[in-house]
């Protein structure tokens, strides 16, 4: 690596506390979606258990409908008040949330309270979460602008750990307990672990210092969304478009697989406790390497290339998946979500001025994330449930729209972004 682009002693800080948080925070969030297979039907009783799988992605999507109020209230505060303190302030939200949602009392003890508390717990993660992930990124992006390759790459690979670690967890709680301890009280542990985890993770989070970009502004506007809204609607467009991949690919070939594998197309949930983990450990590798491969490559380059590839693989991979080859077919998902997950968040930032650019990654990325993330396990599972759609058509067609849609919010971004795009 150049010696220019290599991070100083504080730099390296920077980028690892950073990444801790987010990769805390992450875990958090995700978890739900990995282990909503075992407490399901505690929450939302039901006769026929795939129905009971959707209508617990209901409130997974709850979750991903508040990102963006999170992101509207968290970016407020910090195009007015800092980065650092609402990264603070939302690893102290997503701790007691996960925390919470471990204790709950379920349908059987509570009644109808069950699911609402469980309601208000995921609102509170996805509030603190779409705060959390783009202050993270704009942190990076301010802190070390001439090495943004470096930086987020280093801190998208803590971030997806979050992902791995709830992998890990899951696989070790298969090797240690019995499904019917899995379902009686063994989902909670991961909940209760990550929330203190987080409380933790707090007191590392304020020795963290203000970014110089934060510190230049001195025309910082009343009301940074409405600024936003007036000033820089189709960098908006762009970057809401382009989490489409990122956003679609987490989801779909990530924290939606385990269920898929395990209610559709009817693996066991050890053999998928050990696949899943693989995977993972491919994804947070290439988000590293796309983050060197970032300091040589334009980020536009590297984005079209993505999307080409995803086209190109989503049929094969999941024609893996159905040939016994389930390993390999996720693999390559993952892969694929790895350089995703590294170069979104690069380019986004790059969209805004320093004034409302928290505003502006944060409603970027939790509007994609709502409509192509939030949504996407609803519309596969569905679509599978209602035979529109194929188990092996439906997720394939998917990934490929959703790259069609990145696709068109590249070209916009190459057209209206504030910082050059090549």
């Amino acid at each position: 690596m150049n010696k220019d682009l290599k991070l100083t002693r504080q730099e390296k800080k920077i980028v690892g506390l950073a990444a801790l948080g987010g990769m805390l925070e992450f875990y958090d969030f995700i978890i739900y979606g990995i282990f909503s297979v075992y407490f399901a039907h505690q929450f939302f009783p039901g006769d026929n258990q795939l129905l009971s799988v959707i209508e617990s992605y209901v409130v997974f999507v709850l979750g991903y409908i508040a990102r963006p109020i999170g992101g509207v209230i968290f970016s407020h505060v910090g195009d007015e008040h800092g980065r650092k303190k609402v990264l603070i302030i939302t690893i102290i939200l997503m701790g007691l949330s996960s925390l919470g949602i471990g204790v709950l009392p379920t349908y059987s003890q509570i009644g109808i309270a069950a699911p609402i508390l469980l309601l208000i717990l995921r609102l509170t993660q996805g509030l603190a979460l779409g705060g959390e992930l783009p202050s993270t990124y704009v942190y990076i992006s301010e802190t070390m602008p001439h090495k943004k390759g470096t930086g987020f790459g280093i801190t998208m690979t803590g971030v997806n750990s979050g992902l791995l670690l709830g992998m890990l967890i899951n696989q070790l709680m298969n090797i240690t307990l019995t499904q019917v301890e899995l379902t009686n009280y063994g989902w909670r542990l991961p909940f209760i672990f990550g929330g203190a985890l987080c409380l933790i993770s707090y007191k590392i989070r304020k020795t963290l210092q203000e970014t110089n970009a934060f510190e230049r502004i001195h025309d910082k506007p009343d009301f940074p969304l409405a600024y936003l809204l007036k000033n820089n609607l189709m960098q908006l467009l762009a970057g809401t478009t382009m989490t489409a991949i990122m956003s679609g690919l987490v989801v779909a070939a990530i924290v939606f697989m385990p269920t898929y594998l395990h209610e559709i197309i009817k693996i066991d949930s050890k053999t998928i406790s050990h696949i899943m983990p693989v995977a993972m450990l491919f994804n947070v590798i290439t988000i590293y390497f796309t983050g060197r491969a970032a300091n040589h490559l334009t980020p536009h380059t590297i984005l079209k290339y993505l999307l080409i590839a995803t086209i190109a693989l989503a049929p094969i991979s999941y024609w893996l998946i159905f040939g016994n080859f389930i390993i390999h077919g996720v693999i390559i998902l993952g892969i694929l979500e790895g350089v995703a997950a590294m170069i979104i968040p690069l380019l986004i930032t790059s969209l805004f001025p320093a004034k409302i650019r928290l505003t502006g990654v944060a409603m970027s990325y939790n509007i994609g994330f709502t409509i192509f993330g939030g949504l996407a396990p609803i519309i596969i599972s569905g679509l599978i449930k209602s035979k529109i759609s194929g188990i092996y058509t439906t997720p394939t067609i998917y990934l490929m729209v959703i790259s069609i849609v990145a696709s068109i919010g590249l070209i916009f971004a190459k057209s209206y972004s504030t910082e050059k795009i090549k």
